[in-house]
């Protein structure tokens, strides 16, 4: 599910978002597996696919049909070939096991129906060495972005991260309105 009352266009997202530099800072490189849960119409998706080239893979994951249409209509019109728009609950589906280099999460993990259930998927996912982003709203009053009460704090996602087999190895402020937290397996190296 996601809050589409406090939606944006994609350019005003972009005044406050750098998808690109986000992404980069993740370290994602040509080659890799990306996996975006929660992609809605490919924010992050599109500058993935591009950075991992053709050599990279990316999956594309969400419940919204209208966005997963919009998202497929932009891969056609950049002649994007290596992302793979899947059609399913966050929770549930899962891509791959342990194939995923990065799983993705873009200020979503509050929307999802069952966040921590979210999260062990995503462990699934992960190669030995992948790691899992939560990139998302501090838990702060401001002027956009989701109502207070859904925001998830850093310690609660890491108290999440650790009941599904997750530990996070670090975690900064992005900037004054968002976190990111990078989070690898227990059992991964």
């Amino acid at each position: 599910m996601h809050h589409h009352h406090f939606a944006y266009s994609e350019s005003e997202r972009r005044s406050r978002q750098d998808p690109e530099a986000i992404l980069n800072s993740l370290g994602l490189k040509p080659g890799m597996c990306f996996v975006d849960l929660g992609c809605n119409d490919g924010f992050f998706t599109l500058p993935a696919a591009k950075l991992v080239g053709s050599s990279g893979q990316v999956y594309a994951v969400d419940v919204d049909d209208t966005a997963l249409s919009r998202l497929e209509i932009k891969l056609k019109n950049e002649n994007i070939n290596n992302t793979h728009v899947i059609h399913g609950p966050a929770e549930t589906t899962d891509v791959c096991e342990g194939c995923a280099d990065i799983v993705f999460l873009g200020m979503v993990l509050h929307d999802f129906s069952d966040p921590l259930k979210a999260l062990s998927n995503c462990s699934t996912m992960l190669s030995d060495s992948g790691i899992v982003y939560d990139y998302d709203w501090k838990k702060q009053a401001s002027q956009f972005g989701p109502p207070y009460e859904i925001r998830f704090s850093k310690e609660y996602v890491k108290q999440l991260a650790s009941l599904a087999n997750l530990k996070a190895i670090s975690e900064l402020d992005y900037d004054d309105d968002f976190y990111l937290i990078k989070l690898r397996s227990i059992n991964g190296e």
